[in-house]
């Protein structure tokens, strides 16, 4: 099926099977859906239906669906998941045996998942990325009307950038971009930016970040990606010879961001050590990169860029012994990363 024709027109619409007997949960970003049954699901939104009366959720709203009957392994894989423990939720999921599961949805999720981790995992330096890649592609055909499937293409799009398939992966982004909701669209404008940077060409990055930091966008979501763009323009303004600048924005971020974004916090304590480094300031560097050593190694490609970083750091102060421990532990833990290249 054609990639645009689902993202324009959300025509894959599956229809479920769990229609007449099932009773779903549905967890959005307002509130909990429960005692009623997900009867329709596309890349675009779920319908739920609970006494008569249905419901649409658009998919940038879900959080979680969790269906009646599920394998008890689904919910330990997505509590995994949340908590970034890729290898556990894979270990959940090789327990459900798939021949057991009637509802294709469900099977849809365990595709996805199994998918997902294999991706997280490679991009994280612990697995193959061609072979993830090739799991993600699999379910992005085969799963036209799964709410997952613009996650995927996302997916795809990053596991293209880490192999330095580039235009490739803008085109996956491209189809996380048209979708209707503006944070998707920002969503896909810092991913492209970031493949640039990848190419070392800060100042067209730098067009895509400014352009997702300028749209007319409110919300929790929408604020979460202006941010992520805002640490992608302090990346390229580093690279100009604009550290100083660069400095004060990431610290700006680092300040308003919820405590319980790690993900965003390890990329904006990168992009400070980074932009510190490039300032010549290599101490201060140091305690950047501590930080994400030390409080968001749960964020593997983040850590992978710290350790790499400290690495080099600890020997320019003459800490060797912590340069090699830094060392070693990037290359047991990220063996196949290319920050331990």
């Amino acid at each position: 099926m054609n990639r645009r024709c689902v993202i324009l027109a959300a025509c894959a619409c599956l229809t479920l099977s769990a229609v007449g007997r099932a009773f779903d949960t549905v967890k959005t970003t307002k509130s909990t859906m429960s005692g009623g049954q997900l009867i329709k699901m596309s890349p675009l939104e779920i319908s739920y239906e609970k006494s008569g009366v249905s419901e649409e959720v658009p998919v940038n709203e879900v959080v979680s669906i969790i269906y009646d009957n599920e394998p008890n392994s689904l919910q330990i894989t997505r509590i995994a998941l949340a908590n970034g423990r890729f290898e556990d939720a894979l270990a959940s999921l090789e327990k459900i045996d798939l021949e057991q599961v009637e509802r294709a949805e469900i099977k849809q999720d365990v595709a996805f998942y199994k998918a997902f981790c294999a991706a997280r995992l490679a991009l994280g330096g612990n697995g193959d990325i061609m072979a993830a890649g090739k799991q993600m592609v699999g379910f992005v055909r085969n799963a036209p009307g799964s709410y997952h499937w613009l996650q995927a293409n996302e997916t795809v799009g990053d596991l293209l950038v880490a192999s330095g398939n580039y235009a490739a992966a803008e085109t996956y982004y491209t189809t996380v971009g048209k979708a209707p909701w503006p944070d998707y669209k920002m969503r896909a404008g810092v991913a492209v930016g970031r493949a640039l940077l990848a190419q070392d060409k800060p100042a067209e990055a730098l067009k895509y970040f400014d352009s997702v930091i300028g749209m007319q966008a409110t919300g929790e979501l929408a604020d979460f990606q202006k941010m992520a763009a805002t640490l992608g323009k302090a990346r390229c303004m580093a690279a100009g010879g604009k550290q100083d600048d660069a400095i004060k924005m990431v610290q700006d971020i680092i300040a308003k961001a919820d405590p319980e974004s790690v993900e965003l916090l390890a990329r904006a304590y990168n992009t400070l050590g980074n932009a510190l480094k490039a300032a010549g300031k290599p101490k201060e560097a140091i305690l950047a990169f501590l930080h994400v050593d030390v409080l968001y190694f749960s964020i593997p490609d983040a850590h992978a860029e710290a350790l790499a970083n400290l690495a080099q750091l600890w020997n320019d102060v003459n800490k060797t012994e912590r340069a090699t421990r830094a060392r070693r532990v990037l290359e047991e833990r990220y063996k196949n990363s290319p920050w331990a290249k």
